[in-house]
């Protein structure tokens, strides 16, 4: 596989098994999650920014309506706040949204080391790249493991949330849920394609809610939409060699 994602979908949707990290074709359980990530991306709906008359919504069916002291036009952004805090030290769950069961992602990233995991349906597949210029693919579902270089200039294909964002390009508050959404242009060199991600914040506290990411030209039917479940400092544990004595290597 490319190093840089074949499609912007596969590049921020948890980075298709560290696809940013190889040029070798993916294990089962990548392939697995690369057809998941298509699924999310034909069932999700973006955060898109509704011309409605937003004085008819029916706010008795709103959860976390407020009024945010956000401004569109002026100088903070949530997002800078929040890369602050986390950016090259972060654990995060997420969970991707889609019509049946949602597929959940796991990312920490650490001193140039990353951990990434996938559930789908109980199954889980993870990969570690734990600073020791290898790759370690795991599926607990066939017990397979395989092993592979790692380049760690590819590291920001990895990171989800901070890899690969450019700069700002708009935002907009969606009043009946207070949510605010931050637009940011990707960086094609690292996602393998134009396009955008959108980051959205609770308009009180500002923290993550959610990441939406757009591919160039897409409209929402082919947004791939996440919730973030929480976010916190990197696990150690997580960024080391894992032990491979009850798989067999592919």
């Amino acid at each position: 596989m490319n190093k840089k994602m074949i499609t912007i979908i596969a590049a921020l949707a948890m980075c298709t098994a560290m696809a940013g990290c190889s040029e070798s074709e993916p294990a089962s359980s990548s392939k697995a999650e690369t057809t998941t990530t298509t699924t999310a991306a034909a069932e999700s709906a973006a955060p898109v920014e509704s011309n409605a008359d937003e004085s008819t919504a029916d706010e008795s069916a709103v959860t976390n309506v407020g009024t945010t002291d956000y401004d569109v036009d002026g100088d903070f952004r949530a997002f800078e706040q929040l890369k602050d805090k986390y950016d090259g030290n972060y654990l995060a769950s997420l969970t991707g949204q889609m019509t049946n069961n949602g597929t959940k992602y796991t990312i920490c990233i650490k001193d140039g080391k990353a951990y990434q995991s996938l559930t789908i349906q109980g199954m889980k597949s993870y990969t570690v790249c734990p600073g020791d210029g290898k790759l370690y693919n795991i599926s607990e579902g066939t017990t397979t493991y395989s092993i592979e270089d790692f380049d760690e200039s590819e590291l920001k294909a990895a990171d989800i949330l901070f890899g690969a964002t450019l700069d700002f390009d708009h935002a907009y508050v969606d009043t009946t849920t207070n949510v605010v959404q931050e637009y940011y242009n990707l960086d094609s060199s690292v996602s393998g394609g134009e396009g955008q991600i959108v980051y959205g914040f609770d308009g009180a506290t500002y923290d993550l809610q959610q990441v939406v990411l757009l591919p160039e030209g897409a409209d929402e039917s082919s947004a791939v939409y996440f919730t973030v479940d929480s976010i916190g400092e990197a696990d150690d544990s997580l960024l080391t060699v894992p032990d491979l004595s009850a798989y067999t290597e592919e």
